[in-house]
């Protein structure tokens, strides 16, 4: 018969809290996009109006993915708490979403830009809102000591 080994189990003090953990994996995950978004952003807006055409219909689809993806994050923020970047970004997505591009020589160019500027005003909304909800740990008084956030 094969030897088990038994395992014990750790101190409360030492586990893991999984909420924590998967939070904190999540933040990273959420970080990690936005900064992908930010770098297609980015590399869209470099993008010149003389390039061909397959290279800006790439960018557009990516752009697409991405700002679809942030868009579901913005539109998880109360209405209230989602500031002028939020409210513009999603407006400037409904909109692009139910026109496309213009028929224009400079549509679909146009389209990719404005998707580039919807992008980072998603991403700008998703990092002030989760800034302004981390919990403030010390209150710093100048020539007294900190004060917790739970004090009178």
């Amino acid at each position: 018969m094969p030897e088990q080994s038994q395992h014990d189990r750790p101190p409360e003090s030492e586990m893991l809290d999984v909420g924590t953990a998967l939070g904190a994996v999540c933040d990273a995950v959420e970080e990690a996009a936005e900064d992908e978004a930010l770098r297609d952003a980015a590399a869209a807006l470099a993008i010149r109006h003389t390039e061909d055409a397959a290279a800006i219909a790439a960018m557009t689809n990516r752009l697409l993915t991405r700002v679809e993806g942030l868009a579901v994050g913005v539109e998880r923020i109360p209405v209230c708490r989602r500031g002028a970047s939020g409210v513009g970004a999603l407006a400037t997505w409904e909109r692009l979403k139910a026109q496309g591009p213009a028929p224009d020589p400079l549509g679909n160019w146009s389209y990719m830009r404005t998707l580039a500027h919807a992008a980072r005003g998603m991403v700008h909304s998703l990092r002030e809102h989760r800034a302004a909800e981390q919990p403030k740990v010390f209150i710093g008084r100048p020539g007294l000591p900190p004060l917790t956030p739970t004090a009178p």
